[in-house]
């Protein structure tokens, strides 16, 4: 009977890990499936939300060599897009830190930091087109139902404006999964061909960002490569998936701009 017992207790503690197991393996699949369910209004609160939150405290580089160029860079990139219902709000800030930051709802965060790094308009658009995926294929919001459960996606999915105010400055500390990031590039040099911008700006931004690693002694650019695939494996990737591909360059058009370069 004890033996009957030790094996049915056994039985039953294998059956409840083997659920566990099909649900963590299948938790990735179940986040993209219901993300899609957040109405579009939501997310757009979500995102002013999380901006507001994230920007206290850093100035808006509003100069017109700043917004000349963002705007030329999102004009191009948005007609080049893949059908998407978002109408991409970008804010340059000034900070230091090397890095961007898309917020669900088409809301983009640029740190001057990363434009500094960059030697031309082209190479800027292919960061943002980067951002730019992430918004499109909603990795912002899987991000947010990863970190902070299903309740409060239940509570998206209803439109709770409650659960805003408890998510205000969080994305910053949600990273995106390893295959989002793999996603983003690939779709960012999509966009970027059919904006008639060559794959090799996407690789020299990349390039000068692994470059500035070893001139970055405060560690500026840390945050932006902690949070991303190592930058060689992202321009093998680029050179790989841009080799045989037929494609144009035409320049953006704008002066490349040094955000709040008014105030420095």
């Amino acid at each position: 009977m004890r033996r009957q017992i030790a094996a049915l207790v056994v039985g039953c503690l294998l059956v409840v890990a083997g659920a566990i197991y099909a649900v963590v393996k299948a938790l990735p699949l179940l986040l993209s499936g219901v993300v899609w369910l957040v109405p579009l209004s939501v997310e757009d609160k979500l995102g002013e939300a999380v901006v507001g939150g994230l920007i206290q405290g850093d100035p808006i580089c509003d100069d017109a060599d700043t917004r000349a160029m963002m705007d030329a860079i999102v004009q191009r990139l948005r007609l080049a897009s893949a059908p998407n219902p978002y109408g991409f709000e970008v804010r340059v800030v000034r900070n230091s830190q090397v890095n961007a930051i898309a917020a669900p709802g088409g809301h983009v965060i640029v740190f001057s930091g990363l434009i500094d790094r960059m030697d031309n308009p082209e190479q800027v658009a292919a960061a943002l087109a980067h951002e730019m995926q992430h918004v499109i294929q909603r990795h912002s919001m899987k991000g947010i139902v990863r970190g902070l459960g299903m309740q409060a996606f239940l509570s998206l999915v209803v439109g709770n404006p409650g659960i805003l105010g408890d998510l205000t400055g969080n994305l910053g500390a949600l990273h995106f999964a390893r295959s989002d990031e793999v996603s983003a590039d690939d779709g960012a040099l999509d966009t970027l061909l059919r904006a008639e911008i060559a794959p090799s700006q996407m690789e020299q931004a990349f390039e000068n960002l692994a470059k500035s690693t070893g001139a970055d002694p405060m560690g500026a650019s840390l945050k932006y490569l902690s949070t991303h695939p190592p930058l060689e494996e992202r321009i093998a990737r680029v050179k790989d998936r841009a080799a045989g591909r037929v494609f144009s360059n035409r320049p953006i058009g704008v002066r490349m701009a040094h955000p709040c370069a008014a105030s420095n």
